[in-house]
């Protein structure tokens, strides 16, 4: 007598919940309500006959279950994926393009390459260093890399990492400029900004409990590497 299989509804649904954290984006990515996304969940909980997700003042968590299940379910997506594509010839598409800024195509994303293509010879990969936001419909480019919030209309967004703010300087400055020993000197220097990271000194100067300095005056440059 052949197994039954859980509802595949629930599995894409558990499986983009479980890559998200959580049920509202889950749901953008399926076109879906969020409470459809919880009822499919709950009826995989159901047939399974165990919890997935623990539900918390903390936010969503995968349960030791939904560990333990979560690499089977999205290999069988992923070779479902794959098994299309190359049904379909998309395989043979064309090269991987990708978009990203200068900044950070230098210093991680292409000393990284030689892992991919060792992964994935078959691959040809193409990079673009662009600061403008990238219109899918309308460029040709697959994936794109911004720094960002992740809040970007029409697109799905995939955190890669966070960062530390802090100042920094030339050690020529600590050595002939005015005194630079605790955050109130920064009073007595310019302040040099990257325009498309408009916030920092303001986050960081904030964060200090410094008021009186404005985070938008000093020069401005349109590359990090510049500034």
């Amino acid at each position: 007598m052949p197994k039954r299989l859980p509802s595949l509804n629930g599995l894409r649904a558990f499986e983009a919940a479980a890559r998200h954290l959580s049920f509202t984006r889950a749901a953008e990515e399926l076109s879906v309500t969020q409470t459809a996304i919880s009822h499919q969940i709950r009826r995989l909980e159901e047939q399974i006959g165990l919890p997935l997700f623990l539900r918390g003042r903390g936010g969503l968590r995968l349960s030791a279950a939904g560990e333990r299940y979560l690499p089977a379910v999205s290999a069988a997506f992923d070779g479902l994926r794959e098994a299309t594509d190359s049904l379909t010839g998309q395989h043979a598409a064309g090269p991987l393009t990708v978009s990203t800024i200068a900044s950070f195509a230098t210093k991680w994303l292409v000393p990284h390459l030689s892992r991919f293509q060792a992964a994935y010879p078959d691959i040809d990969i193409r990079i673009s260093t662009s600061n403008a936001m990238v219109d899918f419909r309308r460029d040709e480019v697959d994936c794109a890399i911004r720094y960002g919030y992740g809040d970007w209309p029409e697109v799905t967004a995939t955190r890669l990492m966070e960062e530390d703010i802090f100042p920094v300087c030339s050690p020529k400055l600590l050595e002939t400029g005015p005194p630079l020993q605790r955050p109130e000197d920064l009073r007595q220097h310019a302040l040099l900004h990257t325009s498309t990271l408009p916030d920092d000194w303001r986050l960081w100067l904030t964060a200090a409990g410094i008021s009186d300095i404005d985070p938008e005056k000093g020069p401005v440059f349109d590359q990090s590497m510049m500034t």
